[in-house]
């Protein structure tokens, strides 16, 4: 049986994930179906069959009620890494969407993410650039992503902080992983230009 690979968003579904990124960061709070109707146009049918196909592929996350609640790695929910930004609290689904968020936003205000090497790291953003430097980020490789059925169950947990190149070159490679380890500068840089048309 060979594994699925995940299409890239349709348009459609791109316009959606933007505009929920959007109302959330401007909200703080989930995303109702008649604030993504109005800040779309896509009728409600159309929007509901959409948001399924998100849902089920893990680019957005929504509540038992049926709201988003994440989109393009930004969460008004708890999730697996605490960000505040300019003094209000988020929450990201991987250690890489710390970086996009803060650097598209260009936001100052920091971010507490845990590593599997089993401590938190604490990180300062000035202007959407880290300016505490010991540590490096391992990202997966985007072939990963293709391959998974969810981006929110697959991908974004190999996504991590680690204290060094090495620690992160040992746990990806125990799990048969593939990818690069960034310096906080470089992936600041890659994040802020793959969220640039989210925000």
């Amino acid at each position: 049986m060979t594994a699925k690979i995940l299409e890239p968003p349709s348009d459609a579904q791109a316009l959606i994930r933007t505009a929920a990124f959007r109302l959330l960061l401007a909200q703080d709070e989930a995303v109702s179906m008649e604030d993504l109707v109005a800040a779309t146009g896509i009728k409600r049918e159309r929007l509901t069959e959409h948001l399924e196909e998100l849902d089920r592929a893990g680019r957005i996350r929504r509540d038992r009620a049926g709201r988003v609640v994440g989109s393009a790695g930004l969460s008004v929910s708890k999730d697996r890494h605490v960000i505040e930004l300019d003094g209000r609290r988020f929450w990201t689904w991987c250690a890489y969407d710390i970086f996009g968020v803060f650097g598209a936003l260009e936001a100052s205000g920091t971010a507490l993410s845990p590593s599997p090497e089993g401590r938190t790291m604490d990180l300062r953003f000035e202007r959407g650039r880290p300016v505490n430097g010991d540590a490096v980020l391992f990202r997966p490789d985007d072939n990963l992503m293709s391959c998974c059925e969810n981006v929110y169950e697959e991908w974004c947990p190999n996504s991590n902080l680690f204290s060094d190149a090495a620690n992160a070159r040992k746990w990806a490679g125990e799990r048969g992983l593939q990818g690069r380890i960034l310096t906080l500068a470089e992936a600041s840089k890659l994040g802020a230009k793959d969220w640039a048309d989210v925000v």
